[in-house]
């Protein structure tokens, strides 16, 4: 971390706040009311409890348009915001949409009714879980459904005034072409399925100053996403902002995964301490232990003698270990591009091993300082570290986060790039765009480098979940591993701390007062995880751009400052 002054932080802010124009408001989720008249769907029909293994061929429709449910019933695949996915119409008047087909039946994103008026279809929304915006219960859509050669269908608008914002009924059933794969099954009742109890007027409030916060500070197309969970106040909010995928107009949700690049290292550290509890190292042992000897002796020459053999695992966890940063800290032409990442940028299909990313970082990063002098943060620490685990465990860093943290926390779309299979994110969306000064980082296999000090793709759900547990001390046996992560150090920065694996920002000390100080980590693409111990909130996201640089941290700052104004109202 730079921050070079208390004058930067505040000049830093107002620059990104008067580069960045506030984007469009969300769309807001109507009130549900009844409508005056509905025409009644048709008396329900006996519907199969098992899907057969070769879909039953619907019934012919008479000319060139689908005018009754049963013709319509059935499961049919098509498109939906840019991804495949499922509609099913039931032969006894509903209807559902969901992403992944087996939650049709259970934990569809939309439900709602139809009917055949005039061979007209007609649609009325019941439920929406958020992500599509809400059409009114009172607004019915009004569709003629046309049958082309292939038996595909496609849906002309007659009538649907539900298309305001987001994804809609009308972008739905007017954009899809859909093609029957399967007969319908029954839907689980709607009430194990309603959405959330609607926000009081203040949270409803809060949400809205928090949501504008993201909007000031998302960077052009990149998605942006933020979650704040206050159980205290019974309050939990995800925000988003602009494009999970910008080439293919795929808008960014909540749930979407993302690159937490140089957050990963608190996860690093995490493993360390829990293998320590498991008496298998020791923060104080020499490195040379458990890495080879050769590579020890060439880490850290300094006038032609190493001290390689000095360095112990505290001082790669607390980045005191006088190493050079192999990916920020080697600039030879100064053109504010570090000589590694121009590398990564001009060979991107380089898979790259830990033990070729530390050779380079032997022939090229200059050590700064004997171990333990002076705080110099470096990539190369976490490098070593994931090697270090890897030795002692015997399995891989994937496997070990797998086992240790991933799996006993619930993070069920997490998972470490280029070493384990891709884990689909929610609704079986895949990972979103993350952008290095314009170019799209997420389509570059060179980016395979980050290893121990950054490789982690997660989601703001599982994060926050991570982030709890390492709170309030859940994620040891221990308690005395957590207080050695929080055991600070000064950095070059007024305000800015580092432990183990963690960083610390004291508030006061920027001359913002009544804040306090959070705990946790930021990345490249100003992606952050942080715990406010003084309100017991956590707050995580992206902005799936490394521009601003530390723009997470003016974010940061406005969005506690929001949650705090409400607290003290």
């Amino acid at each position: 971390m730079k921050i070079k002054s208390l004058w930067y932080v505040f000049v830093f802010i107002s620059l990104v706040v008067s580069l960045l124009g506030c984007q469009s408001d969300p769309a807001t989720v109507d009130e549900v009311v009844e409508p005056e008249q509905v025409m009644q769907p048709e008396e329900p029909t006996a519907v199969p409890t098992e899907p057969p293994s070769e879909p039953t061929q619907a019934p012919e429709p008479e000319n060139t348009m689908i005018t009754s449910p049963n013709e319509m019933a059935g499961i049919w695949l098509g498109t939906v915001a840019g991804e495949t996915g499922y509609v099913m119409y039931t032969a006894d008047g509903q209807f559902a949409v969901a992403l992944i087909e087996d939650d049709l039946t259970t934990a569809p994103r939309v439900t709602g009714e139809y009917w055949f008026e005039n061979d007209q279809i007609h649609l009325r929304d019941l439920q929406n879980v958020g992500h599509w915006a809400a059409c009114d219960q009172s607004i019915v859509g009004v569709y003629a459904v046309n049958v082309s050669e292939d038996k595909k269908v496609t849906f002309q608008t007659v009538d649907d005034a539900c298309n305001e914002g987001g994804f809609t009924r009308q972008y739905l059933f007017a954009n899809m072409v859909q093609e029957r794969v399967g007969d319908s099954l029954p839907i689980e009742p709607l009430s194990e399925t309603q959405p959330e109890e609607p926000m009081d007027a203040a949270h409803e409030e809060l949400a809205q100053a928090l949501q504008a916060v993201l909007d000031n500070y998302a960077v052009d197309d990149a998605g942006a996403v933020l979650m704040i969970d206050a159980p205290d106040m019974d309050f939990t909010w995800q925000g988003v902002a602009g494009m999970a995928d910008p080439e293919n107009g795929i808008e960014m949700l909540p749930d979407d995964q993302f690159i937490i690049s140089s957050g990963t290292k608190m996860y690093t550290a995490v493993t360390i301490l829990k293998l320590a509890e498991q008496g298998l190292l020791s923060l104080d042992d020499p490195i040379s232990l458990y890495l080879p000897a050769e590579l020890v002796a060439q880490l850290l020459v300094l006038n032609g003698e190493s001290y390689g053999e000095t360095i112990t695992i505290r001082h790669l966890l607390s980045h005191t270990s006088g190493l050079e940063d192999f990916s920020n800290g080697v600039d030879a032409n100064n053109n504010e591009i570090s000589d590694f990442k121009e590398l990564v940028l001009a060979e991107p299909d380089t898979i790259w091993t830990p033990d070729a990313v530390l050779e380079w970082a032997v022939e090229n990063a200059v050590p700064v300082a004997l171990p333990g002098e002076t705080y110099h943060y470096s990539d190369t620490n976490f490098q070593l570290l994931g090697l270090i685990v890897e030795n002692v465990t015997g399995g891989t860093l994937a496997e070990a986060f797998r086992e240790m943290i991933f799996d006993p926390v619930g993070m069920e779309h997490t998972y470490f790039e280029f070493v384990e299979p891709v884990v689909m994110g929610v609704d079986g969306r895949s990972l979103t765009h993350a952008f290095y000064n314009g170019t799209d980082w997420s389509q570059i296999d060179s980016r395979s480098y980050e290893f121990g000090s950054g490789g982690i793709v997660s989601t703001v759900g599982d994060q926050t979940r991570f982030l709890q547990m390492w709170a309030n001390g859940e994620l040891f046996d221990d308690p005395a591993s957590k207080a050695a992560m929080t055991q600070w150090g000064p950095t070059d920065d007024a305000g800015v701390y580092y432990g183990l694996g963690v960083m610390r920002f004291v508030f006061d000390e920027w001359g913002i007062p009544d804040l306090g100080e959070v705990q946790g980590h930021g990345g490249l693409f100003n992606s952050q995880a942080f715990y406010w111990p003084e309100q017991n909130v956590t707050i995580v996201g992206t902005l799936n751009s490394n521009e601003p640089q530390f723009g997470f941290i003016g974010l940061q700052i406005d969005a506690l400052s929001a949650v705090q104004a409400y607290i003290g109202e």
